[in-house]
C-alpha cells in the first residue's frame, strides 16, 4: 500500500514536470514564432530584395531600403545590418543604453527576440576604431544565432562580408575573426590611447579565431564586433571581427555585391 502511494506520488510528480515543460516549450515557441513575424514583416516592407527568390544566377543583390519610414516607427533605428544568405538581416538601433532592446523590438514590442542595437557608448555612424553591436542568440538561428556557424571555415567562406546600410551609403565589412570569448575579455574594449595600443587589440583578437582568414587588420581600419551569448555561462559570449572594406554610395535600390 505504500509502495503504491509512492509509485502515485511520483508518477504524479512526473506528469506536473512533463506538462510544465510543455508549457516552456510552448512559451518559447510561441516567442519565437511572434519575433519571426515581427522581423519578416519589417524585412517585407523596408529591405525588399529586387531578386527573384530562389534566383542565384546575378553577381549582385539589389534592395529597397525605406530608412525614412522606419525612423518614422522608432528614431533609433540609425541602419540596417545584412549578411548575404543568413537570417541577419535587421534594423539596427541604437539609445542611450545597452539594456532598453534587450527585451524590445524595433518597433517597441515588448520581446525575448529584443533587438539588434549598438553599444551605446560607440558613435553612431561606426567611426569609433571598435564598434560594438548586440543581438540574442536564439534557437531557431534568428537574430545573432546563426554566428556560432562561423565556427566552420566553409561557413566563413560563403558569408564572409557584414553590411551596414544608411541612408546615403553602405559599409562593407571582410570578417577576419571569430571566437568564444568572455565580457572580460578584449572584444569589447572601445578606447584606444594611440596607435599602438589599437594594434595590440588587433593582434589579441586575431589570434584568438578559430578559423584561419588570411585577412589581417591594420591601425588605420575601422572594426565592428558582433557579440552574442552562448547559453553556457552568463559572461561567456561569441563574437564575430570584421574591418571596413568598402564603402559604396547607395544608389536606388541599394546594391549590394554578392560574396
Amino acid at each position: 500500500m505504500i509502495k503504491e502511494r509512492i509509485y502515485s506520488i511520483i508518477q504524479t510528480l512526473l506528469i506536473g514536470v512533463f506538462i510544465y515543460a510543455a508549457i516552456n516549450i510552448g512559451g518559447i515557441i510561441s516567442n519565437y514564432n511572434e519575433g519571426d513575424k515581427i522581423y519578416y514583416e519589417s524585412q517585407e516592407k523596408y529591405f525588399v530584395s529586387e531578386q527573384e527568390d530562389g534566383d542565384k544566377s546575378n553577381e549582385n543583390q539589389k534592395y529597397t531600403l525605406d530608412i525614412a519610414q522606419l525612423k518614422k516607427i522608432n528614431p533609433d533605428i540609425i541602419a540596417w545590418i545584412y549578411i548575404n544568405d543568413t537570417k541577419v538581416s535587421y534594423p539596427l538601433l541604437q539609445c542611450d543604453n545597452n539594456e532598453k532592446y534587450l527585451k524590445q523590438t524595433y518597433n517597441n514590442i515588448k520581446s525575448d527576440f529584443g533587438s539588434i542595437f549598438v553599444d551605446f557608448r560607440n558613435s553612431s555612424d561606426m567611426s569609433d576604431r571598435n564598434s560594438i553591436i548586440y543581438g540574442h542568440n536564439t534557437k531557431n538561428g534568428s537574430m545573432f544565432g546563426s554566428l556560432k556557424k562561423y565556427k566552420d571555415v566553409n561557413y566563413f567562406k560563403q558569408h564572409p562580408k557584414i553590411y551596414i546600410v544608411y541612408a546615403d551609403k553602405t559599409y562593407e565589412y571582410e570578417i577576419f575573426s571569430v571566437y568564444t570569448t568572455l565580457t572580460s575579455g578584449p572584444a569589447y574594449i572601445n578606447i584606444f590611447t594611440n596607435d599602438d595600443d589599437f594594434k595590440n587589440f588587433l593582434s589579441a583578437i586575431t589570434e584568438l579565431s578559430v578559423i584561419t582568414t588570411g585577412i589581417k587588420p591594420t591601425a588605420n581600419d575601422k572594426v565592428i564586433t558582433l557579440s552574442t551569448c552562448t547559453s553556457r555561462a552568463q559572461d561567456e559570449r561569441f563574437v564575430v571581427h570584421a574591418r571596413l572594406a568598402n564603402i559604396i554610395q547607395n544608389e536606388t535600390p541599394v546594391t549590394i555585391d554578392k560574396p
